[in-house]
């Protein structure tokens, strides 16, 4: 599904697969240019085996250009690969000056390069969601800029393997706080880092003061069942479970 310089589209419990490329894309103006992409909501849409080895620079779901209003929101995204002498099998990926999105309420999993990655764009909004297993990392930030980048708040970072935070995070333009990283395998959170930080460095300089490294308790993620145990430290840190029994093609009577 592809949205050019249009605004006002709801595109809403699709389930797209098995493509050589990204399943949703949005925008189409590069940079900070005026656009008329704006207001679409991306919605209730399952999307997985992406990619499938044959492209790259590519994800689940794809942003392009200042998309004020824009909303991405319980979609299940999963199993995206790329092309192996390329770049890029991500999840939700906010590219070239991608702005003013609201990302909420995602489960993205089994990516090659990372649930989520914004190559640049300024105050984005990535809360309540859940990235996970990815193969090289979890989240990725590709350029520093001037401004506020993103907002990243009450998702939980979950993986077994790579780093949880890719790119470029030295300038500190952008805010996170209230999440949960774990590392299977890691005790006493000795492996994480963030930015190249323990969590104890990351938080003096002043990101993640409120969020924890714990086990999240999900049920099942190796089946792709990513509900929360009782007891999960994720609700303590405000998350809200997300239901994907009503995510893909609406069932007919």
């Amino acid at each position: 599904i592809w949205i050019g310089e249009s605004s006002g589209n709801i595109v809403s419990h699709n389930e797209i697969f098995d493509t050589y490329y990204t399943a949703i894309s949005v925008g189409w103006t590069w940079g900070y240019l005026p656009t008329a992409a704006h207001d679409n909501v991306i919605e209730f849409n399952h999307l997985h085996d992406i990619g499938r080895g044959m492209m790259g620079d590519e994800g689940c779901i794809y942003t392009l250009g200042m998309q004020t209003g824009t909303v991405v929101r319980n979609n299940l995204c999963h199993d995206v690969t790329r092309y192996e002498n390329s770049y890029g099998g991500w999840g939700i990926y906010t590219d070239e000056g991608s702005s003013h999105i609201l990302i909420e309420n995602n489960v993205v999993y089994r990516t090659q390069d990372g649930g989520f990655h914004q190559h640049f764009g300024q105050n984005n909004t990535i809360r309540n969601n859940i990235f996970a297993l990815g193969e090289n990392a979890q989240l990725r930030r590709s350029i520093e800029e001037k401004g506020l980048s993103f907002t990243l708040e009450h998702n939980i970072v979950y993986g077994t393997r790579g780093v949880l935070l890719d790119g470029e995070w030295k300038d500190g333009n952008y805010s996170f706080d209230n999440n949960l990283y774990f590392l299977v395998g890691d005790l006493g959170g000795q492996s994480v880092r963030l930015g190249g930080l323990t969590l104890t460095d990351w938080q003096k300089r002043g990101f993640d003061v409120h969020s924890l490294i714990a086990d999240p308790l999900f049920v099942d993620p190796d089946k792709g069942d990513f509900s929360l145990k009782p007891g999960s430290p994720a609700r303590k840190l405000g998350f809200q479970p997300i239901v994907m029994s009503t995510v893909g093609p609406r069932q007919t009577e």
